[in-house]
């Protein structure tokens, strides 16, 4: 068997691997193979390049690109003589999972949060005005508090995970 198809099935299993990550965690799909095609690749690629050996639209390797160049995770460079934009994978890996925890995860958490608190107060309101009666009130407090419960042990762990990232 020969170097180039190990280095191939290797660089396929890797870009699939980074997609199934960022999709598992609410993120396109593509951006991950996207990412998982740069940081692999050892000169800048142009969104035609990315979308040819990603067998995906350039629309999608263009809007995956704009996502990742918001979290610094892929820089855009210039190539002499070339017209097309090139991008490189920026930074270390590390640096990337940071920038997708504050952008993505953490905003997420804090919407969450915010989400639970308003649903306990119109649930009050709902319990004042007689939507809800007193058993249908006790049955979804109850249910509401389990999550700040949940959303509390995680705002405890936040910042031990921000400081191993």
């Amino acid at each position: 068997m020969s170097t180039e198809i190990i280095l191939g099935k290797t660089k396929l299993g890797f870009i699939e691997s980074a997609g199934n990550l960022f999709q598992n965690v609410g993120i396109p799909r593509t951006t991950g193979q996207i990412y998982g095609l740069l940081y692999l690749s050892p000169k800048a690629l142009s969104l035609d390049d990315m979308a040819a050996q990603l067998s995906i639209s350039k629309a999608s390797a263009s809007g995956g690109s704009r996502q990742l160049l918001g979290w610094q995770a892929i820089r855009q460079v210039w190539i002499p003589g070339e017209r097309r934009d090139f991008f490189e994978v920026r930074g270390e890996l590390g640096d990337v999972l940071r920038s997708v925890y504050e952008n993505v995860f953490r905003a997420k958490i804090e919407k969450s949060s915010r989400k639970i608190k308003d649903l306990m107060i119109t649930l009050e309101a709902e319990r004042k005005s007689g939507v809800l009666n007193e058993e249908a009130f006790k049955h979804c407090q109850g249910r509401l508090r389990e999550l700040e419960t949940i959303q509390s042990r995680l705002n405890l762990v936040l910042p031990l995970l921000e400081k191993l990232m």
